[in-house]
């Protein structure tokens, strides 16, 4: 992750995806890059018609329609002169599927996703949704709650572990640290013996300090035994973080879906905007 040129927005053309298109635009300001909207069109036939309509017969005119509605809401806290960098695309098929497909492009750095709490069932299968399509991503992916608002990142907690601390992941958050000039917490959930947790702490040692010294400031720091979710959310609140940085390894389906309950609970029930970060065994 050595530069962001090209933020991608997945929209439903929700108030949550909006908001989560206010937010890249100002990231991309502040990276420099560009933002690419795209929209799955899904669509649905009832099983009793025999009949299947080809693609080139169906109306895309209504979505067309709503993708420039959606790109002309532009929120007065965003400077102006991102408008001039955002284009858009409509894709056909299944949401998930073409979100992942899409994220192996070439040109896609970054995607930044709405992401819904967990105050109503509703809410949770959407969110659902967003985690989902973040998980299977190929490239880094902010998940924004709906209620979050735009500050420029100066703070970044990532949550490390013994799986998840390795070279690759320690080097992604240092580079894009390094873009934002923001430093870097890393808190280690200590539920493995003393010898992983000093192995832990010497990755990350010898990561930042590979050639020469970091251009980021960092800081370390470990959550003992206990509720880790609670634990890494006071931690964020106590020390004003404002991006919280996960990784997703992946692994086989019941290791993957240990994480990913996780990984969903926090995500679903903070305030603060989340990266996904992604590593394969």
């Amino acid at each position: 992750m050595k530069n962001i040129k090209n933020i991608v927005v997945p929209t439903d053309f929700s108030t949550t995806s909006h908001n989560a298109f206010t937010y890249a635009q100002a990231l991309a300001e502040a990276f420099d890059a560009n933002v690419t909207v795209i929209h799955v069109n899904e669509y649905y036939m009832p099983a009793s018609d025999v009949r299947i309509t080809p693609i080139a017969e169906l109306d895309d005119a209504p979505v067309n329609a709503k993708m420039t509605t959606f790109l002309e809401s532009q929120d007065s806290d965003v400077p102006t002169m991102v408008k001039t960098k955002v284009q858009s695309k409509v894709l056909i098929g299944n949401a998930i599927e073409e979100i992942t497909q899409y994220s192996k492009r070439d040109d896609v750095d970054l995607m930044v996703m709405g992401m819904t709490g967990s105050k109503d069932f509703i809410s949770k299968i959407i969110g659902s949704v967003s985690l989902d399509a973040a998980n299977k991503a190929n490239c880094p992916v902010i998940l924004v709650p709906r209620d979050a608002t735009w500050q420029h990142i100066d703070r970044i907690m990532f949550a490390a572990n013994y799986e998840s601390t390795l070279p690759q992941t320690v080097d992604e958050i240092k580079d894009f640290a390094e873009l934002l000039t923001a430093r870097i917490h890393f808190v280690h959930v200590n539920n493995q013996e003393k010898e992983d947790n000093e192995e832990i702490m010497d990755t990350i040692w010898d990561e930042l300090f590979d050639d020469t010294e970091p251009n980021v400031a960092f800081e370390m720091h470990t959550i003992y035994r206990g509720d880790v979710i609670d634990q890494l959310q006071k931690y964020a609140d106590h020390h004003h973080i404002d991006l919280l940085a996960f990784v997703n390894k992946k692994r086989n389906f019941w290791q993957n879906f240990m994480h990913y309950s996780v990984t969903k609970n926090i995500a679903l029930s903070t305030d603060k905007p989340m990266m996904i970060l992604h590593v394969n065994d």
